[in-house]
């Protein structure tokens, strides 16, 4: 009646490795949740379909984002996101369309609205790769002699 099972060491050793077969899986769970890409791409789109002059800026929990014409990538160690977006932005991230992005007056930093116009396509069609994030993303919807674009950066 008080004698020992021979089943019970089987039981103990299952048990045990179903343990240690759970702590494994548990350990490899990212300790954050991936970047929100929706709210940043949400945002963009509000800006890119509201009037001209509109203009938002939301904080950045990414390690590193691309843009292109179309799709807002963010990636941080708990993983890594792609959004596609609703109307086509340019990505405004160094010279005189970040200048533009900040100020919202074109005809400050360019000399015609062709050039503006001119600095945008060129800048759409220059696909880098994977870059390090900013703090902020800032949004800008902008109107100038017939060239209408929303800048991001």
């Amino acid at each position: 009646m008080f004698g020992t099972n021979v089943d019970t060491v089987a039981v103990w050793v299952a048990v045990g490795a179903v343990s240690v077969a759970v702590l494994g899986v548990v350990t490899q769970f990212p300790a954050s949740a991936p970047p929100d890409g929706a709210a940043a791409a949400t945002m963009i789109d509000e800006v890119a379909t509201s009037p001209p002059g509109s203009v938002a800026t939301r904080q950045l929990h990414a390690t590193e984002w691309s843009l292109t014409e179309r799709q807002l990538g963010l990636r941080t160690s708990a993983g890594t996101v792609h959004e596609t977006l609703l109307q086509p932005v340019t990505p405004a991230l160094t010279g005189r369309l970040t200048d533009v992005l900040e100020s919202g007056r074109p005809a400050a930093v360019f000399n015609s609205p062709d050039a503006f116009e001119r600095a945008t396509e060129r800048r759409r069609t220059d696909h880098k790769a994977w870059r390090p994030a900013p703090d902020r993303l800032t949004a800008r919807h902008v109107a100038w002699g017939g060239v209408d674009v929303t800048l991001v950066g």
